[in-house]
Formats: structure tokens, C-alpha cells, sequence
């Protein structure tokens, strides 16, 4: 109590010195339940300013905010593929790394299945934003399905597609178009950012046509984003193509309330080829508070705020260090053992990983794969 009392006596000392003498506010475009408030409160207070927080909930939508300038955000948080089409439309401003204090590329490097992601860019885009989080997709599945984990880890792919290969299920698919063509070039070994109007050597069919094929065949009960990995925990769904980070908040937020890790009654499955992305600081050119923005960075990138960011977060630390104090704790918080065990399972650092970003699709090309998916779902 007298440490709690002392920390509000400071930060309140901090706002009174600090709060009345400035208006600054920092305007941040974010994806929903994607930062740790209390490190918002904490540096609200220690440089005296206001942060507000919009919620966008895809790149597009990002891209469409800043492209408008209707509110003129200091700081975004796309993900790569967007990121890159800002910087070949001059939408954002490099970022000063020397302004970054706790950036340090040599001491505290980025993780290597991260530093893989990146050199899937344009080299120039590394000078335009600072990593925040990354991750990969997968298959979450039902524990309590007899038989589902082996058809998965001997078929993988083909076990989600074709019914023939696991027991009988209840399958789902994320609602999202180019998310569902990816999966499904994945499958038939095909390249998931190839345009979909390209014809692959040795067929007569488009890609377009082929994913079509494959999406109908595979029988999906449902199309749906948070709902099925809700559906799965609640044993209503039995398997789906998922961000594997919405598979772990779900996973921490059960582990908190008692869950044994070794009997989960839901795990995911990560293929060896999978779909992965980065998230990333960018800063718009029209924005009013670039040095504030920097600093948010900058605090961001602290190692303990690292920490805590991530202990909230359920997608993967940037970050080296950050990475080895999670899965290096050996103590006897529970907690925190779990979540040791977690990170070295879903997100192991290793240099073979074969995550594939998103590509950014034209507006043609994306009203074709929407009517390809509309008429998947519709029949």
C-alpha cells in the first residue's frame, strides 16, 4: 500500500507540473485491444500530455483515414503490405532513429522470424516505420475431437480442406476474402499473393477459379471473424483458419482464470508455410506532433514497457530481449510459467520460419476476389 501510495503521489505530482502547463495531444489510429492502457496512462502522465486512441479495424481502413486527412492522426499502426503502399504514395514520413533512445538494432535485436518478415519488403521501407507486433496465422482446432490433432499435424493443409482427411467437423472460415484465397493457395501449393487472373503453368484454370474450387469443397460451416475462435472454446465450432495472437489472448485470458495448460480443450495448429504479418509506428506526413510521436515509439520500445506491453498483447514481442525474458522465466508464478511455455510454443525464434505477408491487391483485383468469395458462401 505505501508503494502504491507513493507511485499515484508521483504521477500525480508529474500531471499537476505538467498536465495544466500543455495541450499537447497525440492522436493515434490503432487496431482494438491491441496496447496495454495502463502504459497509455503512464505516459500521459510522465510527459504531461493527452492521448486519444480511434479504433480501425483493417489496413484499408487505415489507408483510407490517412489518405482523407479528415483527422490528422500523429501516429498508425498498419500492417506491412499497407505500410508499404503509404510509403509509394507519400503518405508517411521517415522515422527518426536517432530520436529512439531505446532502439538499439545491435544489443537488443529484432526476432528472427520478424527480421525473415522484413526482408519480404522493399528495402525503403524499413526507413518509414518501427515494428510493434507480429505473428502468423493458423489452425485453431477442438482438443476434444478425437483424432483432429493427428489429421493436422500429417496432413496439415489438406486435413482443413478436404473432409476426407479428419474426423467429421464443424470447419470454419475467416470472413475476410483474401484471407480465405490465401488459405487456399496455400493448400494446392500456389503462390497466395498471385493475382488471381494469372494462369498457373499446367492448368486451364485461373487462380481464381482454383480457389473457388477448393474453398466449396472444403464445406465450411461458417464464416465469421472473433466469433470462431469463441465458437471453438465454447465447443460450438471445431476447426478454423485464425490469427494465432486472438487464439492466445483467449488462451491467457482462460490460463488466468485456472485453466490447466496441458489439458486446453482447444490448441492451434501452425503449418510450416503459413500466412504471417507485421504491424508496424508509422508517422503521416500531416502529422502536427511528430516528436511526441517519436517519444510514444520510444517508450514503447523500453525494455520493461516491452514487457508489459506484451503481457497484454497476445501477438509476438518485436523484440529479442523481450522474447528471452518471457520464455527464460523459471520462477513460481504460474502465470507466467504458462506464458513462457505459450511464447516458445506458438512463436518459437527460429531463422527456418516461412511466414508469407499479405500483398496488396488493387481495387480490381480485390472486387474479384470478393464476388469469387461472396459466391462460395452464397452457395
Amino acid at each position: 500500500m505505501k508503494k502504491l501510495f507513493i507511485l499515484i503521489a508521483s504521477l500525480l505530482s508529474i500531471f499537476l507540473l505538467n498536465g495544466c502547463s500543455t495541450n499537447q495531444k497525440l492522436l493515434i489510429l490503432n487496431w482494438g485491444e491491441y496496447i496495454n492502457e495502463d502504459l497509455v496512462l503512464q505516459f500521459e502522465a510522465t510527459y504531461g500530455v493527452e492521448v486519444s486512441i480511434s479504433i480501425a479495424d483493417s489496413n484499408e481502413l487505415f489507408y483510407s483515414k490517412i489518405k482523407s486527412g479528415t483527422t490528422v492522426f500523429d501516429l498508425v499502426l498498419p500492417g506491412d503490405y499497407m505500410i508499404e503502399k503509404l510509403v509509394r504514395e507519400d503518405l508517411i514520413q521517415p522515422i527518426d532513429f536517432d530520436a529512439l533512445t531505446n532502439y538499439d538494432p545491435v544489443e537488443n535485436p529484432y526476432m528472427s522470424g520478424l527480421k525473415s518478415l522484413m526482408a519480404t519488403m522493399t528495402p525503403e521501407s524499413n526507413n518509414y516505420f518501427v515494428p510493434y507486433f507480429w505473428g502468423t496465422f493458423g489452425l485453431m482446432y477442438n482438443n476434444r475431437i478425437p483424432g483432429l490433432k493427428d489429421a493436422l499435424e500429417t496432413h496439415s493443409w489438406q486435413a482443413y480442406f478436404e473432409p476426407s482427411l479428419r474426423p467429421t467437423t464443424r470447419v470454419g472460415m475467416y470472413d475476410v476474402a483474401q484471407y480465405a484465397y490465401a488459405a487456399s493457395m496455400l493448400y494446392l501449393g500456389l503462390d497466395p499473393n498471385a493475382l488471381p487472373s494469372t494462369t498457373p503453368t499446367g492448368f486451364s484454370q485461373t487462380h481464381l477459379e482454383l480457389s473457388k474450387n477448393a474453398l466449396k469443397a472444403a464445406n465450411f460451416s461458417a464464416y465469421a471473424d472473433d466469433a470462431l475462435k469463441k465458437d471453438i472454446q465454447s465447443n460450438n465450432l471445431d476447426l478454423a483458419f485464425v490469427w494465432t495472437g486472438d487464439f492466445l489472448d483467449m488462451l491467457y485470458v482462460d490460463l488466468d482464470e485456472g485453466l490447466d495448460y496441458d489439458s486446453k480443450p482447444y490448441d492451434i495448429y501452425i503449418p510450416d508455410e503459413t500466412m504471417a504479418f507485421l504491424d508496424g509506428f508509422v508517422i503521416p506526413k500531416k502529422a502536427r506532433n511528430t516528436s511526441l510521436a517519436h517519444q510514444f515509439i520510444d517508450f514503447f520500445l523500453n525494455p520493461d514497457n516491452a514487457y508489459e506491453n506484451a503481457s497484454v498483447v497476445g501477438y509476438a514481442t518485436p523484440l529479442q530481449n523481450t522474447y528471452e525474458r518471457i520464455t527464460s522465466y523459471m520462477g513460481d508464478d504460474l502465470w507466467l510459467t504458462n506464458w513462457s511455455r505459450a511464447y516458445l510454443d506458438y512463436y518459437p525464434n527460429t531463422l527456418s520460419f516461412k511466414g508469407i505477408p499479405y500483398a496488396s491487391f488493387n481495387q480490381t483485383v480485390m472486387a474479384q476476389l470478393l464476388l469469387m468469395f461472396n459466391d462460395v458462401k452464397t452457395s
